[in-house]
């Protein structure tokens, strides 16, 4: 245990040793991923055979958003039926090298039996889902889940809605019974309401809750988590990827040289584009640092005097510091972790506020697209985080039923799509586990989510 300890203390470490290069460093870090990624295409190591045959493509949400053929969920229920085998997801590798992750795109009207196909193919008994069905006024995701004394009946699965609620500000958890051929399973929902598109939680706390709390409701069965957002990329690439790192941690094998780049690569040679936008990066260290220093607390009771200032902050959004008093404590000489604790609840002080995210203007000829963010942006470009304001003070908020939003809630940003497009993934990726037994890589030396009766 004191060796993954060790290994989280020193990513902080090499965090605060950066200084206010922080942006400029991850910038850089993004591109290079972007180019990789790009390379992968050009050079015709990866491709989307399946995903760009004319009889899929209309099962595509984005044309440009295909799963790779080499990680791509192959379906087999119901094929002698003249079902497809085709639905627009990839698998993601967990840390033990087993099928951990379904990776996919927000189902279409049309692709909903396939959907379900998937869920019931595969065991899932979890799905996390990280966009609304409608946000900026576009439709981002079909309604698959029944709802409240409204089964829904797709092929041959009748869905019903067992109960909800709201698991935090920003969670919605359901509990669906899915009945198939005479045969009735359970499958918990996730919903993360007020993530906005292209964006990023406004803190990492009720995230790290929402995959907490998937961990919990999965058990220890080997069956993979189902995430998804619109088109599966930005979003979702963020979930896995956090999860992922939970864990590492849990599991005691962050390596010595853990690297949040390789990871991040990684996932994208299994899904296209997985965490989309720089500020999405961006938001995953502050998300990984969070739980590094949440580590370090609960391992030893040198940690618990500073809990409340362990969190790493945004400096204008650019630089993640550590604070210095949690690098100077020395290190704990070992111990069981046992589970992540999310710092703060809904009962703390800090879950009174919000960070209100201030973006900037979308350049001239630019046109609208979800989850988008080709290319780096510089420094000036990226939103700003300003001071935290009290959600008391927070003027027009109303209540809603439980598929809208709560009072207090952040809402999912209103303002219309910004520019850009995704990056053009059309050419497919290589296929490839998380490995992690030989990272050597520098990061100085290159920058690199039919109302009927049931059977």
């Amino acid at each position: 245990m004191s060796r993954s300890l060790d290994a989280a203390r020193s990513f902080l470490e090499r965090l605060e040793a950066r200084g206010g290069r922080e942006g400029a460093v991850l910038a850089g870090e993004f591109r290079d991923i972007q180019a990789r990624s790009a390379a992968w295409k050009a050079d015709g190591m990866c491709s989307t055979k399946a995903g760009s045959r004319p009889e899929n493509m209309r099962k595509n949400r984005y044309k440009d958003v295909l799963p790779y053929d080499q990680t791509r969920v192959v379906l087999s229920l119901l094929q002698e039926e003249g079902q497809s085998d085709y639905i627009n997801g990839n698998f993601i590798r967990g840390v033990d090298g087993s099928l951990a992750y379904i990776a996919t795109q927000g189902p279409l009207p049309h692709t909903l039996l396939d959907f379900w196909r998937l869920v019931w193919e595969f065991g899932v008994k979890v799905i996390l889902m990280a966009c609304r069905e409608i946000e900026n006024g576009r439709k981002r995701c079909e309604r698959y889940w029944a709802q409240e004394q409204e089964p829904l009946q797709t092929g041959l699965f009748c869905i019903t809605l067992i109960k909800e609620k709201w698991l935090n500000e920003d969670i919605m958890l359901r509990t669906l019974k899915v009945t198939f051929q005479k045969e009735s399973r359970s499958v918990s929902q996730l919903q993360y309401m007020s993530w906005p598109d292209r964006g990023v939680p406004s803190s990492p706390d009720h995230m790290l809750a929402m995959v907490e709390e998937a961990r919990r409701l999965q058990g220890s069965g080997p069956e993979p988590l189902c995430v998804h957002c619109s088109a599966g990329c930005g979003r979702t690439g963020v979930l896995c990827t956090v999860d992922y790192v939970r864990q590492l941690l849990l599991t005691q094998m962050i390596p010595s040289d853990f690297s949040l780049f390789d990871v991040v690569l990684e996932m994208r040679k299994q899904r296209p584009a997985a965490v989309q936008t720089e500020e999405q990066y961006r938001f995953l260290y502050h998300t990984v640092a969070q739980m590094f220093c949440s580590t370090l607390q609960n391992a030893s009771p040198h940690y618990q005097n500073i809990k409340e200032n362990c969190a790493p902050l945004y400096d204008d959004a650019l630089f993640l510091r550590t604070p210095q008093a949690l690098l100077a404590i020395p290190r704990p000489p070992g111990g069981v972790l046992r589970s992540i604790s999310v710092p703060g609840s809904p009962g703390h002080a800090m879950a009174d506020t919000y960070a209100v995210v201030q973006k900037r203007g979308a350049p001239a000829g630019a046109g609208p697209g979800p989850e988008t963010g080709t290319g780096a942006r510089s420094a000036e470009e990226v939103p700003l985080y300003s001071q935290v304001t009290p959600r008391a003070q927070r003027p027009g908020g109303h209540a809603e039923d439980v598929r809208g939003t709560v009072p207090g809630r952040v809402p999912a940003d209103p303002s219309p799509a910004a520019s850009g497009a995704y990056e053009d993934v059309a050419g497919g990726a290589q296929t490839g586990g998380l490995e992690y037994t030989k990272w050597s890589r520098s990061h100085e030396s290159s920058r690199k989510y039919e109302k009927d009766k049931c059977l």
